[in-house]
């Protein structure tokens, strides 16, 4: 039994069950009018998130619910949604801008100055 938390004690729902990424890519941006990208490993209430690339992770506010991918090495991939408030809202936009900023600058070839 692996010890720490684990992403089955995270999600509310299985919304897509061994889907494609482009599958789950499309059904994010029909869900929600705000989405991010997520790497491989990106740590999600102390769960790191197993994913095959980088992929897309939505919110959406209104439900408050986060649609998130997550792949078990022995189901494939599936798309999750996740009940959340608005605090932790706040603070996963926070997180997506400041990577997706990072990101932006280290392909302009700048430096990220915190």
């Amino acid at each position: 039994m692996p010890e720490g938390p684990c992403f089955n004690q995270v999600w509310s729902e299985v919304l897509l069950k061994g889907v494609t990424p482009r599958r789950a890519y499309n059904r994010v941006k029909k869900e929600c009018t705000e989405v991010y990208r997520i790497d491989p490993g990106y740590v999600f209430r102390e769960v790191p998130i197993l994913l095959p690339r980088p992929m897309l992770v939505g919110i959406n506010e209104r439900e408050s619910r986060i649609l998130m991918p997550f792949r078990k090495p022995c189901f494939g991939l599936s798309l999750y949604t996740i009940d959340t408030d608005h605090e932790e809202i706040v603070r996963l936009r926070t997180d997506f801008r400041k990577r997706t900023e990072y990101s932006s600058e280290e392909k302009e070839g700048r430096t990220h100055k915190e």
